[in-house]
């Protein structure tokens, strides 16, 4: 490289000089490595940041199945104990859990009979085991009540108004053609994208 005309070469500055401006050049080296490794870090760190999970859960809720309910809604209440934000995907078989009525006007022959033989509301869902044709619920119910043990739909309210994020699927929801109008108060819709960027930021993710 050409030194400009008016700058003395490094071989004709005296020693001690040539070990000054040495190091101040080491020195500026250095400094501009240092602020380019801090900025570097701090890319690092945000985007782990971005991805490190937040306190939270998400509940995907495909059965119907009363005793599994529960079980969603128990840990959704426990999690918000803690202080976890939760949210509940609620997809397929599972919308009965937040069903509040069934509609069959302006519904095809196969969303109808999804209407007559699936459970209108989470009063109508059966159990995993024992149903008995219908008479495990029941059982299941009275003996809640003997317990003081909260029911299904208490449990829900509670996690509800507590700050759960109750979604349900509008795939499911279009294919089984249920309304927002048949569902409970609060419920957002959402797709597979919205559960999935829940879950990708959730600490725990659990499917019932």
């Amino acid at each position: 490289m050409n030194t400009p005309s008016n700058v003395a070469p490094m071989k004709d500055l005296d020693p001690r000089m040539r070990a000054l401006v040495r190091e101040e050049v080491e020195r500026l080296l250095a400094a501009r490595s240092g602020e380019s490794a801090k900025e570097d870090l701090e890319t690092r760190v945000t985007a782990l940041e971005r991805r490190a999970p937040q306190n939270k859960v998400s509940i995907v809720v495909f059965s119907d199945e009363m005793d599994k309910v529960l079980a969603a809604f128990a840990v959704a209440s426990g999690a918000l104990a803690m202080d976890m934000e939760v949210s509940m995907y609620f997809t397929f078989w599972g919308l009965s859990a937040i069903r509040r009525e069934t509609h069959l006007d302006g519904k095809d022959f196969r969303q109808r009979m999804m209407g007559v033989f699936l459970p209108e509301n989470s009063r109508q869902m059966g159990l995993s085991k024992m149903n008995m044709l219908g008479l495990g619920p029941r059982m299941m119910r009275t003996m809640m009540r003997e317990k003081n043990i909260t029911s299904l739909e208490e449990m829900r309210e509670l996690v509800t108004e507590m700050g759960t994020r109750m979604i349900g699927c509008t795939m499911a929801m279009d294919l089984m053609g249920i309304k927002q109008t048949e569902l409970i108060p609060g419920v957002q819709l959402g797709g597979v994208a919205t559960f999935m960027d829940e879950a990708l930021n959730s600490r725990l993710t659990l499917f019932l």
